[in-house]
């Protein structure tokens, strides 16, 4: 999942303000007299830049582990990575910037010693290390969960548009979820057939035959009942337990005696073809009224 941050502001309020709280914290002289000398203009720009570098550097690391490890699903490794990370790529930034600013460039004496960093610097650098990190943990959290809310969403509306759209073919009586092609046996090839180009399926030795109205003869291993399954009944009707038949490959049918019916079919069968006088009357109707 890819997490975009929107922290331009974020980053545009808080470089200067966390700058401001660096240099005052621990200060002992007031802000009227601190803003009469010329210098400490020079270190709000300076531990602005500490705040902005350290800053930006935890920001590439957050984005790289979000690339590697989840927060969702690899919580103990993440925090871990993320602790020991921010740690070793801060405290070194801090601490040169430090060095940089009061022994090399303005060369204020006793500033950096390292009683001082420890109560007051590193602390400080602890603290807003947590803050980052807890401002982006949130904001991922926030765009995790709204992503999957809008996944959902999403799924939900596609399934709302299905249940119309099967409603709606119930309501306009047509088949809804019956093939139009069925992926049939050639030889050792595997061919798709049009359902509507099929003239009738018949069952031979536990083998499903498919002949086309054209006399191409297939084959499936699915059993009739399955293919039954498959065909709209508006075309298809299931002739008896070894046949199943296209409505446009019944040339003519006939009572006998008995009251089942005979029927002619084309291509021609190579057997009789009946329906049992116990369907004959769901046939005729199948077909159609007799005028």
């Amino acid at each position: 999942m890819k997490i975009h941050y929107q922290d331009k502001w974020i980053r545009i309020i808080s470089y200067p303000l966390l700058g401001f709280v660096l240099r005052h914290f621990g200060e002992y002289e007031s802000i009227g007299s601190l803003m009469k000398q010329p210098l400490y203009y020079g270190d709000l720009l300076w531990n602005t830049l500490i705040v902005a570098l350290s800053w930006e550097t935890n920001r590439r690391l957050i984005r790289y582990l979000d690339s590697q490890y989840s927060w969702v699903t690899q919580r103990f490794q993440r925090f871990m990575l993320q602790v020991f990370g921010a740690l070793l790529v801060t405290v070194p930034i801090v601490a040169s910037m430090i060095y940089i600013w009061n022994e090399l460039l303005i060369k204020r004496p006793n500033n950096f010693e390292t009683g001082y960093l420890l109560v007051y610097d590193f602390p400080l650098t602890i603290v807003f290390t947590a803050i980052i990190h807890m401002i982006y943990t949130g904001m991922y959290f926030q765009q995790y969960y709204l992503q999957k809310i809008e996944g959902l969403t999403n799924r939900l509306r596609e399934l709302e548009a299905t249940v119309v759209s099967v409603k709606s073919s119930t309501e306009l009586g047509k088949p809804f979820g019956y093939r139009d092609v069925l992926i049939v046996n050639y030889g050792t090839s595997s061919v798709p057939v049009q359902t509507n180009d099929i003239a009738y399926i018949y069952k031979q030795n536990e083998v499903s035959f498919i002949k086309t109205a054209d006399a191409k003869e297939y084959t499936s291993s699915a059993s009739l009942e399955t293919l039954e399954e498959l065909l709209d009944p508006e075309s298809f009707f299931r002739l008896n337990r070894q046949m199943i038949g296209h409505i446009k490959a019944i040339r003519q049918f006939k009572s006998d005696v008995s009251g089942k019916l005979i029927l002619e079919t084309q291509p021609p069968f190579s057997e009789e073809v009946t329906v049992s006088k116990k369907k004959a009357a769901e046939f005729k109707t199948w077909m159609g009224q007799k005028i």
